[in-house]
C-alpha cells in the first residue's frame, strides 16, 4: 500500500463510519459544521450537473462513502465507485445496501484505473488536488478522458484559483490554478465546455493555515465562524463567480471522432 493509500486507509477507519461521513472525505480535522458547509457548496456548484445525468453509464472516482455514487444511481444511472480505501469501499457498499441502490464499489486509484468498460460521465470530486506531483495529476487525468465514451461527460472539481495560490499546500495537497486545468484538459483531448464557481468568499482559505496554530478549542470556534460567514456568500454567488472561487468545477467533452457512435 502506497503512503497516500495508507493516509486515506487511516481517515476512512477513522472517520467514514461517523454519520454522514463528511469528515473523511471533506477537511481534515475540522469540526462538523465546517464540513457540513463544504458539502452544502459542492452541492450547490454540482447538482445542477449531476441532475442532467439520468441515464447510461456513470464513473464516480474517489467515491468515498458514496455520497455522490448513491445520489447518481437514484437518478437512475449505472454507477461504478473508485477509492484508494479499501475501508472506503466496504462503508459505500454498506449505505448503498441501505438505501437499496445497486452500485459498484471497487478499491483502487485514479493512476492505475484500468477498466474496460466506457463511461457517460465520470465525476471526480477533490481528486487530482491530492495528487502532488504535476506530472501524475495530468496522466491521470489523460487517464479518465480515455474512459470517456465519446461525446461522453467529466466533471471535474478541485481547488483551482484562477491566480494560483500554494500557501495552503501539504505533503497531500496541491491548489493547481485555473489555466493548469484548462491546459490539461486539452492535452488530454477533452473540450471545456462550462465552469462554475464553488466557494468565492476567501474567509477560509485565508484563514486555513492558522487554525493549527491556535489552541483547539480557539480553531473550531474560529473555523465554524468563518464557515457560517462564508457560507450565505458562497451559496448566493457561487455558481456565478469562477473566476473568484477557490473551487471550481469543470466539465468537459470527450471529443467524437468520424465513426464513432455517440
Amino acid at each position: 500500500m502506497t503512503a497516500t493509500a495508507e493516509y486515506w486507509e487511516s481517515r476512512a477507519r477513522q472517520f467514514a463510519t461517523q454519520s454522514n461521513g463528511l469528515a473523511a472525505v471533506c477537511s481534515y480535522g475540522m469540526p462538523w459544521f465546517y464540513n457540513q458547509v463544504t458539502d452544502l457548496c459542492q452541492r450547490r456548484a454540482l447538482l445542477p450537473l449531476l441532475s442532467r445525468h439520468r441515464q447510461g453509464r456513470a464513473l464516480d472516482i474517489g467515491c468515498g462513502v458514496g455520497r455522490w455514487s448513491l445520489r447518481l444511481a437514484a437518478q437512475g444511472m449505472q454507477v461504478t465507485g473508485i477509492d484508494l480505501s479499501e475501508f472506503m469501499v466496504g462503508e459505500a457498499q454498506r449505505r448503498a445496501a441501505a438505501q437499496g441502490q445497486e452500485c459498484r464499489f471497487l478499491a483502487g486509484g485514479v493512476q492505475t484505473l484500468n477498466l474496460p468498460e466506457r463511461f457517460d460521465l465520470i465525476l471526480s470530486v477533490t481528486v487530482l488536488q491530492h495528487i502532488v506531483d504535476a506530472a501524475a495529476a495530468a496522466a491521470s487525468l489523460r487517464n479518465l478522458a480515455q474512459h470517456l465514451r465519446p461525446g461522453g461527460e467529466l466533471i471535474l472539481l478541485e481547488a483551482a484559483p484562477t491566480d494560483g495560490s500554494a500557501r495552503c499546500n501539504s505533503q497531500i495537497f496541491a491548489a493547481r490554478t485555473q489555466l493548469w486545468y484548462q491546459q490539461a484538459l486539452r492535452a488530454a483531448e477533452l473540450d471545456l465546455v462550462e465552469m462554475r464557481g464553488c466557494d468565492p468568499m476567501p474567509l477560509k482559505r485565508w484563514a486555513l493555515p492558522y487554525y493549527r496554530r491556535l489552541p483547539a478549542p480557539l480553531s473550531r470556534s474560529l473555523s465554524c465562524i468563518v464557515a457560517g460567514a462564508s457560507l450565505p456568500f458562497d451559496w448566493a454567488f457561487g455558481a456565478r463567480c469562477p473566476g473568484a472561487s477557490w473551487h471550481k468545477v469543470f466539465v468537459a467533452r470527450k471529443r467524437a471522432v468520424d465513426g464513432d457512435a455517440s
